[in-house]
């Protein structure tokens, strides 16, 4: 079963015997509450700096510190709507319903453009359910998402994200469909819903602590590193993007050493796809100093 990376598996053990479960929440209520004052100027500069909208969020899990949320809305979820997908299939692994081994078939019919790599895999290709899911999320891979989508069904993916308190989050199509899209149908949802997912899966209680270091060797293995992971070299960080016309996101956990935090930013009607990943990348900085 696939786990963090040894650099990954490390840390979480570390954790486990310097912060035993539960020590990080009351440590950060015994230690003063620090404010999100400077973070919000840093912010709200770089925002306004650009035409593109942007939206943030930011958590420090280890701090005595109120979330921080800048313009949390509804917003066009990209390929973020993918760690739900996740989320959903996984706690069917952990209710028995489904097996990580268990093979699923690549068909014609599921290969779509975009992002990946499984449709380039011949018709008829077997592979594991955990090897499907490690590429949605680590290629972003869009047939791979599909089938995950034909396989659990939208409306039980749609019945997972209620069920689990994501009010701005609702899966309406599957990848690539335009059909849907030129209908009005499109996925959707928000910097504060995406950080929460992240939060559980920090704290290990997203699905189970087993699993959760299923997932999180996924979202550690994200080949895309253009945005947070340039702002922050070196620095273990667990996370997905995701990129339409007009907009580009990342969001996940950063293991910066002595300083654990969540962050997602999300963008809708970029001035330029290049001007966008920079501001998020300078919000990254902020997030990681302030």
């Amino acid at each position: 079963m696939r786990r963090f990376t040894v650099i990954g598996c490390l840390v979480v053990w570390l954790l486990a015997i310097v912060l035993p479960a539960g020590s990080v929440k009351a440590a950060a209520t015994a230690s003063p509450k620090v404010s999100n004052d400077s973070l919000a100027q840093a912010v709200t500069a770089l925002s306004n700096s650009d035409s593109t909208q942007y939206a943030l969020f930011v958590a420090y899990p280890g701090e005595n510190r109120e979330e921080y949320s800048y313009q949390s809305k509804q917003m066009r979820s990209a390929s973020m709507i993918k760690v739900f997908i996740l989320g959903t299939a996984m706690e069917k692994v952990r209710d028995g319903q489904l097996s990580l081994y268990q093979n699923l078939v690549l068909h014609s019919y599921d290969k779509v453009g975009g992002a990946g790599v499984l449709a380039g895999y011949a018709s008829g290709t077997e592979l594991t359910l955990d090897t499907v899911m490690r590429l949605m999320i680590t290629e972003s891979d869009n047939t791979a998402t599909n089938m995950m989508i034909d396989l659990l069904g939208m409306e039980k993916i749609n019945a997972y994200i209620t069920r689990n308190g994501y009010g701005d989050t609702i899966l309406q199509r599957k990848m690539m469909d335009s059909q849907a899209v030129a209908e009005g149908r499109e996925n959707y949802t928000s910097v504060n819903d995406l950080g929460h997912f992240f939060l559980k899966l920090y704290h290990r209680n997203c699905v189970s602590p087993e699993l959760d270091d299923v997932m999180l060797g996924y979202l550690e293995g994200q080949t895309d590193t253009e945005c947070f992971p340039a702002a922050l070299p070196g620095v273990m960080i667990c996370h997905k993007t995701g990129e339409l016309y007009g907009l580009y996101d990342d969001g996940g956990i950063v293991y910066q050493p002595g300083r654990h935090f969540i962050i997602v930013g999300m963008t809708e009607n970029y001035s330029s796809r290049g001007r966008a990943i920079s501001i998020l990348r300078q919000m990254a900085k902020a997030a990681a100093n302030n």
